[in-house]
């Protein structure tokens, strides 16, 4: 798999994190070079479902797209592909902080499957590496935590 597609990847994840984040410390839409993609569609992310879930060596991340939106969400991808491409090169981009991290772990030699769905995607990442393992799964904690806390506060 091409490393712009792990980091496309990568950047679909965060921006998920981001949008349903409550952290403002962690997550920054309207910054992140890699972020801003989701958000420039009008609607978009409010149609896209989400889910990090820990597996035993690394996380699953499940994006779902409705509302005919996947058109959209296919253009927002291919935007954070050439993000992650410009990143690649060198080129240095504003990038929030779980962008940030995710790209570390990266560095670390992370492993990853994707595959486009018919309504959305799938993206494995894994380790064999136990300590790289537990930086996964903490990162998709929080994410899912911060969420947690936003859905939370939507019904108060």
């Amino acid at each position: 798999m091409s490393k712009k597609i792990v980091l496309l990847s990568a950047a679909i994840l965060l921006v998920f994190s981001i949008a349903f984040s409550g952290d403002a410390t962690w997550f920054d839409m309207k910054n992140c070079s890699m972020c801003k993609a989701l958000n420039e569609k009008p609607g978009l992310l409010e149609s896209m479902s989400y889910e990090q879930v820990s597996i035993p060596d690394g996380i699953v991340s499940i994006t779902t797209v409705n509302n005919g939106r996947l058109k959209d969400y296919r253009e927002a991808h291919a935007k954070m592909m050439d993000i992650a491409a410009r990143l690649q090169k060198g080129e240095p981009l504003p990038l929030c902080q779980s962008c940030t991290a995710l790209g570390a772990m990266m560095m670390k030699g992370v492993k990853q499957n994707y595959a486009e769905t018919t309504m959305g995607d799938v993206w494995v990442l894994t380790s064999d590496t136990p300590a790289v393992v537990a930086e996964l799964q903490g990162w998709a904690k929080h994410n899912q935590d911060e969420m947690a806390k936003l859905e939370a506060a939507k019904k108060k």
